[in-house]
């Protein structure tokens, strides 16, 4: 029987019980949109909060800190990171820039008072910290001294536009108490004043305390809060952290696991995103299970009006296998009858799904009202195309039997049937 006149005898045979037909098809797509919007949603909060993740920093990133490896909270026990270790650093294979931080002793701006703390950060220039954040001024350059780059709250204090402050000196009073929203820290050494000139203002959303300044001005601040030397403080302390960058993010564990077995911790973004898919790769089979079972229910409905089917049509079935219909073009009948089913439902459960989800971000959007709100419901070309398989696949399944059972049915029964 050729394809053509299978699909025209199929589709008469769909049309013929319009109520049962529709309302299995319409179970068939209640599953199938179940499963789109419930995927789609979790696939749109998984972006979500990757796109958060990558705003933070670049994958690429390994972040070195002073502590042995694996080591958190009150177990931490600290290892300095001095200069023998950052050229171990940079010979590291994949390693393709190695940045030095030190944080200078807390400290106030003076001219925001004693509520405007900050945190000092010593960087070299090029860092990954001090990238692509900023709204007025530039970064850091090789070789400065006597410069910072401050965030936006506290430019405020300096002038009312960001634009308004490059070029300003400001003095940054370091060591001694600091005052951190109600408490007061003691702090340490005697406090010292550092006039420096603002050279950027960068966004405070990446820190309110933080502001950049020159490595080996932080090391001098620490140096002379605790009388001593940067070199001193290079050997005995070592710098708070380091920044390793890999040629590219394939590379990242590579690079982890060698900074580990130099005796360092060693943290990256790209863990958590391999985290983060682990964990969502879980709750989507999760809601795919739940999407299936809506599914299965549907079948059983598939099976119900095939075998509905099958009894009704036993005398057709019959004259059909004694004008020459085989066996196989028997089954094919039934099989195609099933196929449509999952093919009108899958579709219809596609734009059921997708309707829903739109409906669905339009009220959470409503709720929470964003200036440049990240798409909410997400459906790819392989998610549609998977439910629609998803549909047809369970179909087939369910008319199988009723069709096997047509196929082997006897011709000389099936014409005797009443």
């Amino acid at each position: 029987m050729r394809t053509s006149d299978l699909f025209a005898l199929a589709l008469g045979n769909y049309s013929r019980s319009r109520l049962r037909s529709t309302l299995t098809t319409l179970g068939v797509a209640i599953g199938t949109a179940l499963v789109v919007l419930l995927i789609a949603l979790a696939t749109g909060a998984e972006d979500n909060v990757k796109r958060s993740i990558f705003s933070i920093g670049d994958l690429r990133l390994v972040t070195v800190q002073p502590f042995q490896p694996g080591a958190t909270g009150l177990s931490a026990v600290p290892r300095t990171i001095g200069d023998d270790f950052v050229a171990k650093f940079k010979a590291i294979p994949h390693a393709e820039s190695v940045y030095r931080q030190y944080d200078a002793p807390l400290g106030t701006l003076l001219e925001g008072g004693e509520d405007a703390a900050i945190r000092p950060q010593g960087i070299e220039a090029g860092a990954p910290v001090d990238r692509g954040d900023l709204l007025a001024g530039r970064h850091l350059e090789p070789n400065e001294h006597a410069v910072a780059v401050i965030p936006g709250n506290l430019a405020r204090f300096v002038a009312a536009t960001p634009d308004a402050v490059i070029g300003r000196k400001v003095t940054l009073r370091l060591g001694g108490a600091v005052k951190l929203g109600s408490t007061r820290i003691s702090g340490s050494g005697t406090p010292r004043d550092y006039v420096v000139t603002v050279v950027g203002v960068f966004d405070e959303q990446a820190s309110q305390t933080s502001v950049r300044i020159p490595l080996d001005d932080a090391l001098l601040a620490g140096a002379e809060n605790r009388g001593l030397t940067p070199d001193a403080v290079r050997q005995i302390t070592g710098y708070s952290g380091v920044a390793i960058e890999s040629e590219d993010s394939q590379y990242v564990a590579d690079v982890v696991k060698a900074v580990q077995e130099l005796g360092f911790s060693a943290f990256s973004l790209k863990q958590v995103i391999e985290q983060i898919d682990k964990g969502f790769g879980v709750f989507r089979g999760i809601l795919a299970g739940i999407g299936g079972v809506a599914l299965l229910v549907a079948a059983i409905g598939i099976a119900n009006t095939m075998v509905m089917a099958v009894l009704e049509r036993t005398r057709e079935i019959g004259i059909m296998k004694a004008v020459g219909a085989s066996p196989r073009d028997i089954r094919a009948i039934f099989l195609s009858e099933a196929a449509l089913v999952g093919a009108f439902g899958g579709i219809i459960g596609l734009v059921l799904g997708i309707l829903g989800g739109r409906a669905i971000e339009l009220v959470i959007r409503s709720l929470n009202p964003q200036s440049n709100p990240a798409p909410i419901f997400v459906v790819d070309l392989p998610l549609a195309l998977g439910a629609m398989g998803l549909a047809l696949l369970v179909s087939l399944v369910a008319g199988f039997l009723p069709s096997r059972r047509a196929m082997r049915m006897s011709a000389l029964s099936a014409l005797r049937y009443e």
